[in-house]
Order: C-alpha cells, then structure tokens, then sequence
C-alpha cells in the first residue's frame, strides 16, 4: 500500500482532513459543506472507510468533478497559494498527488497554501 497516510489526520473534528463531497451506495451525491463526512480509516492506496455520522461505507477516491461522482467515490480538494483548487487523487503521509499530476507536500487549514509548491487540504 505504501506510506499510509497519518492518522493523526484522519478522523472526526478540527485539524482533520475534510471530504469534499461523497456519493454512498443506495444515496445520492452530497457535498460535505451540507453533510460533513470524514475518513475513517484507510483501506489501500486509494480506498478509505468515510462516514457522515450515520452511515460509513468504503469510498473510493475520485478524480470526478463535483455533481458528477458515481456511487462508492469521493473527491477531496487542496488549494494552492492563489486558492486555486484541484482535486487530490493521492493522499500520502506527507504529500498529495493532484490532478496536474503534481506531488506537493501539504497541510490541513482553510487557509490557502504558502507557497506554491505545497497544497493546503481545508479541515473539518
């Protein structure tokens, strides 16, 4: 699976990673802003147990466009340090692959990143 991400970073509250919208079996499409959901736990490189409080499934993480998921994914945005937001299609211990293909060392804020070279993830 290679370098899971840390779990200090996963789970319910401020400081952890935020799901930008998730799609769960059986549901429709659902934007984290209107329903928070978190990660759980990490399944393989690119699978993670995410729940909204009261339903957990294991979601698959996607390069969709948000209003465009299917059933079992989930997409997570980072910004850069203009704000722009891509999507994550990697999450690693230490950095994030995003849709450019770039790898960047990140941080958990909802502030936009320092520089552009790193990405920020906005927190719960």
């Amino acid at each position: 699976m290679g370098r899971p991400i840390n779990k200090r970073n996963i789970g319910s509250g401020a400081g952890k990673i935020e799901v930008t919208a998730y799609y769960f079996a059986g549901a429709s499409e659902v934007l984290s802003s209107a329903t928070p959901a978190w990660i759980v736990s990490q399944r393989s490189n690119n699978k993670f147990k995410v729940t909204d409080g009261s339903t957990t499934e294991v979601l698959t993480l996607s390069n969709l466009s948000t209003g465009a998921l299917t059933e079992g994914t989930f997409t997570i945005n980072a910004k850069d340090n203009t704000g722009t937001l891509t999507q994550v299609t990697k999450l690693r211990n230490r950095t994030v692959q995003t849709e450019d293909s770039g790898n960047y060392p990140y941080s958990i804020s909802d502030a936009n990143s320092g520089s552009a070279a790193e990405r920020t993830i906005d927190s719960q």
